[in-house]
């Protein structure tokens, strides 16, 4: 069975994937200075007594302080050194970042993921911690994408540099008129993002279709963690992608099956 781990700046998703698909998916709270007995020990313990077996683990991890405290895990628990995916992976997708170092694993992943999935070219939105809008073009080539903040950050800001605006948590509001300054916060955190998505989906679409050498328009794929809870205000999204980043973990990992197997047939 594979293990898929998505460690982002707001939580760490697990999951549980077997030949017939996903399995089992759980997440848990990013906390930077976790030990392997406070967060790792805990939830993977549950999947090693859960599961029979864990073959093989693959991350996408944009926090490099946990990098070292799931190996740790993972080689205690099931006996495997995890396979971490970044831009020096071979996905087999060109990436036109400069450098491709800087593109985050997730932001690649999930590329890699929509591209396998859907084709291209492509314009996925992420909507997390941070919101970001990629852009894959029609030669199938990651060409970069923009970062703006999401949802949390924009209520996390208003919050601490003003005195009298109470912290929100991102939701969607029963009206777009605040009658009160909670509702009125509340309702400009949620609407400005899904605008500021919109926009930024639309720039980034027409950029894409005026510098391709393709007729055919951008398929919009969404995913993040508030993605499902914006995706009624969001006209231009085609199809929304829950686990984007953990499926790409997967699809990467049956490549490193296939390949395992093809070498060990032809001994």
């Amino acid at each position: 069975m594979l293990l898929a781990i998505d460690i982002g700046n707001s939580a760490i998703k697990f999951a549980i994937y077997e030949a017939e698909g996903l399995l089992h998916r759980f997440s848990v709270a990013t906390w930077r200075d976790y030990s392997p007995e406070e967060l790792f020990f805990d939830r993977l313990k549950y999947v090693e007594q859960r599961f029979v077996r864990i073959d093989l683990v693959m991350v996408a991890s944009v926090v490099p302080e946990l990098n070292h405290t799931l190996t740790k895990a993972s080689k205690d628990l099931f006996k495997v050194t995890p396979v971490f995916i970044d831009a020096d992976y071979d996905m087999g997708m060109p990436i036109k970042y400069d450098p491709p170092e800087h593109a985050g694993a997730d932001r690649l992943i999930g590329a890699f993921a929509a591209r396998h999935k859907h084709g291209s070219p492509l314009v996925i939105c992420s909507i997390g911690t941070a919101l970001v809008v990629d852009a894959v073009n029609a030669e199938g080539e990651y060409i970069g994408g923009v970062i703006a903040p999401g949802p949390r950050l924009l209520a996390e800001s208003l919050h601490t540099h003003t005195a009298l605006l109470p912290m929100v948590q991102p939701k969607r509001p029963e009206k777009i008129v605040g009658e009160n300054t909670e509702d009125a916060v509340t309702s400009g955190v949620y609407y400005g993002s899904a605008t500021m998505a919109e926009g930024l989906i639309s720039l980034v679409k027409r950029e894409l279709s005026e510098q391709g050498s393709s007729n055919i328009s951008p398929k919009i794929v969404l995913t993040g963690g508030y993605g499902q809870m914006m995706i009624d205000d969001l006209s231009m999204i085609d199809v929304y992608e829950e686990n984007l980043v953990l499926d790409g973990l997967r699809i990467l990992a049956d490549r490193i099956i296939n390949k395992d197997n093809a070498a060990s047939n032809s001994q």
